[in-house]
């Protein structure tokens, strides 16, 4: 310690320190003006008020809230009210949850969206927020083809609505019910739910639910082969975004308008809407929509018999469908792949696509995708000359159309059913089971064009129309010998 004093008291260190200090007092003299002048202009930063907290709170919170509707209403219903009063409610933690939530629905990170909505949960939630839970699982499963999945929460909310007596969150169960049904291809319990749904909207001025549930109807027409009542009902879905300045929503609409004019062979059209719509979801980046839309091109190239185009098409919906984990528009990509391969008489592997479409379908328990795959699975076995095995599967797939009420489906099984009964020269029998199919065919709608369209399908995959027995040849009668006179 005395060496260290002894360093200090020496005159040449005390001289250094002097100079030093001499030198930071004069940089403090000569730069305090300039930051003086500098900083004069600037406010002063202030402490901020629980009331300013507050405010930026509430203006997040209806920040969340607009992102959450225009998120998760995009195809489905959303219960308005209890959405409002679960973000209301919510604390920080849970506003985060929400809001990361909605981030992976835009993204098309479907399951994490559901894994935060699910945490979300808190033990003795009030009603309107426990609805609103379940709207938006909901409406993640169904984004991600799991309807089987999203009907008990949908089922949930619907229970609460009427507890309640909230018409909004009513019409918001019946609305993706319908959805639920329409995809399983009971046709006749989705128009039941739809119409309910837009009964209310109707009545309580909810112009965005009303276009929703206009072209969802219209798609239930389009798949009962009732064209018209489909084309009008998009049309009026269209007008509706159109007033209300809903860019996004036309393309729904656009896409249903495509598949109408698919169906009557209007291909140009079919694929000028069809463009439009893809458009709309590139630019607002909806994957799911966009592959959906490549799906729908597909098959009007393949309609027209631009194999590779179709086939470039349903591969790029496939990789977007792996993406985001929407597994029932996988499915379908699949299907249709099968389908162009089964034109270019690539059996196997059709037979392949077909066979893990319906691993899908059946997993995600979709009634309506089974029956088809089944009956695509016959198509490969009537062209292989299995015909054993394809009436087998297009009976399974008859079964199925009938057990969820689908008519159109049955009438397109029974003609495919009629065309093996001619190849076995069993005439009659195929004349039976085409009269069948056109009556369900006039029943829905399709009128005698509906067995004319299975016909020209058939055909166009290379399987000629049942053919006719020919008669037996008649035999001579003998002559009874002439009597002896």
């Amino acid at each position: 310690m005395d060496q260290v004093a002894d360093f200090f008291r020496d005159p040449l260190v005390q001289g250094v320190f002097t100079v030093i200090g001499a030198l930071g007092v004069l940089a403090w003299i000569v730069l305090f003006p300039v930051r003086w002048v500098r900083d004069r202009g600037k406010p002063r930063p202030r402490a901020v008020t629980q009331e300013q907290l507050r405010e930026a709170l509430d203006e997040q919170r209806q920040g969340l809230l607009q992102d959450i509707e225009s998120v998760f209403n995009h195809y489905y219903g959303i219960a308005a009210k209890p959405a409002e009063q679960l973000v209301i409610t919510s604390d920080e933690q849970r506003l985060r949850l929400l809001a990361l939530a909605t981030k992976a629905q835009r993204e098309g990170r479907y399951a994490d969206a559901v894994d935060m909505l699910r945490s979300s949960f808190r033990p003795g939630l009030p009603l309107k927020e426990l609805v609103a839970l379940h709207n938006l699982i909901g409406n993640s499963y169904m984004y991600m083809g799991e309807q089987a999945k999203a009907e008990p929460h949908y089922r949930e909310l619907l229970a609460a609505a009427e507890e309640m007596d909230d018409d909004q969150a009513r019409a918001a169960a019946f609305a993706n019910l319908g959805l639920v049904y329409a995809d399983r291809g009971e046709l006749d319990k989705a128009e039941e739910h739809l119409k309910k749904a837009l009964e209310i909207y109707q009545q309580t001025g909810n112009r965005l639910g009303q276009a929703l549930d206009l072209a969802n109807l219209g798609s239930v027409y389009a798949d009962r082969g009732e064209l018209d009542k489909a084309e009008e009902h998009h049309k009026k879905a269209l007008a509706i975004h159109e007033q209300i300045g809903n860019r996004l929503g036309h393309a729904t609409p656009l896409v249903g308008l495509g598949n109408v004019y698919r169906q009557r062979g209007e291909l140009d059209k079919a694929e000028e809407h069809l463009k439009k719509a893809l458009e709309i979801h590139q630019q607002t980046g909806n994957r799911l929509g966009q592959a959906e839309d490549l799906v729908n091109l597909g098959l009007v190239y393949a309609d027209r018999g631009e194999l590779d185009k179709a086939e470039e098409h349903h591969k790029k919906a496939l990789s977007i469908d792996e993406e985001i984990g929407n597994r029932l528009v996988q499915a379908n990509a699949l299907c249709n792949l099968g389908i162009v391969y089964l034109l270019r008489r690539k059996l196997d592997k059709a037979e392949e696509r077909f066979k893990k479409a319906l691993a899908i379908h059946e997993d995600i328990g979709n009634r309506l995708g089974q029956a088809n795959d089944l009956g695509n699975l016959g198509l490969v076995y009537i062209h292989r000359g299995e015909l054993d095995k394809a009436e087998e599967h297009h009976k399974k797939a008859l079964a199925i159309h009938e057990e969820i009420g689908n008519r159109l489906g049955q009438a397109n099984r029974l003609a495919s059913l009629a065309l093996l009964a001619g190849l076995r020269g069993e005439a009659a029998r195929a004349r039976a089971l085409l009269k069948r199919a056109k009556a369900l065919h006039e029943a829905v709608g399709a009128g005698a064009e509906g067995p004319e369209l299975v016909r020209r399908a058939l055909e166009r995959l290379g399987a000629a129309s049942p053919p006719q027995a020919k008669p037996k040849p008649k035999r001579a009668r003998k002559k009874p010998p002439p009597k002896k006179p």
